[in-house]
């Protein structure tokens, strides 16, 4: 008897043990996919805006803020968000439902809002009697900023929060609708390195051209107008095929611009330093 039980026990701790690593798996499986877009999408644009960056604008990043690569600061503004949790605003512009387009006023009277601390930050990384500290902070947020007011839901209904209220079921998950247009849509294929090339290179001469002459108010207005038209346009029956089509197509055709303004508003304000 005394044998049955310890042989009882003895498998009941290697099951227990089993089923603990199989908990574990799974929560760091749960919690990589969490943030699956974020920090990816953001190093994919900086990805994409450094291909666009000029030669001598490229060269004082590296040595004049001590940064090789716009990727890798690209998720910075998020870390700091963390700890200071002031800056949450900062990320996004919620508009009244039933407006159609961004108005300072209205829709940000303090300026703690992604539209306007765009503008802010560009000012103070273009201000030569600034310390160079602060520059290199207003470089960093415009680099992350810039991609935050790309993504549509950034533009969102201020009832939803952005989408981030509103569920639905999506590969066998209840996620928001907010996180399926951070990136949960998108089927990742290769490296990041490997999709932003992919991105950059669908991108003609022409449309760089066009993208560029755009102002921040304008990068606003395209993701409220997409946020309505498209994220939003969910019929009764959910994510359908062509819903998710539509979402992938236009979250690459916001990386690419967002990765080509990005370059442009640097160019612009640093090769005049």
């Amino acid at each position: 008897m005394a044998g049955n039980r310890k042989r009882f026990f003895v498998r009941f701790q290697t099951w227990a043990r089993f089923q603990i690593g199989l908990v574990l798996i799974l929560l760091v499986v749960n919690v990589q996919g969490s943030a699956a877009w974020g920090p990816q999408g953001h190093r994919i644009i900086g990805s994409i805006a450094e291909s666009h960056l000029q030669p001598e604008v490229k060269q004082l990043i590296l040595e004049k803020f001590n940064i090789n690569s716009l990727a890798d600061v690209a998720t910075w503004a998020d870390q700091t968000r963390k700890k200071r949790k002031e800056e949450n605003p900062w990320h996004y512009t919620n508009i009244a439902e039933g407006q159609g387009a961004y108005d300072a006023e209205r829709d940000c009277p303090n300026g703690a809002c992604v539209t306007e601390k765009i503008n802010e930050f560009s000012r103070v990384l273009g201000d030569r009697s600034a310390p160079l500290s602060q520059r290199k902070d207003a470089l960093k947020y415009l680099v992350h900023f810039v991609g935050d007011v790309h993504q549509p839901l950034h533009l969102g209904n201020k009832k939803d929060r952005g989408g981030g209220t509103l569920r639905f079921s999506y590969k066998g998950e209840v996620v928001s609708l907010h996180y399926l247009w951070d990136g949960g849509l998108i089927e990742w294929r290769g490296s990041l390195l490997q999709y932003a090339g992919r991105l950059s290179a669908k991108v003609f001469a022409d449309e760089v051209s066009m993208w560029s002459r755009s102002t921040v108010s304008d990068w606003a207005n395209e993701s409220r107008s997409l946020a309505l038209k498209v994220a939003y346009n969910i019929d009764q029956e959910g994510l359908t095929k062509a819903y998710i089509e539509r979402g992938r197509e236009v979250i690459d055709l916001r990386l690419a611009q967002a990765g080509v303004r990005l370059a442009h508003l640097l160019n612009t304000i640093l090769t005049i330093m």
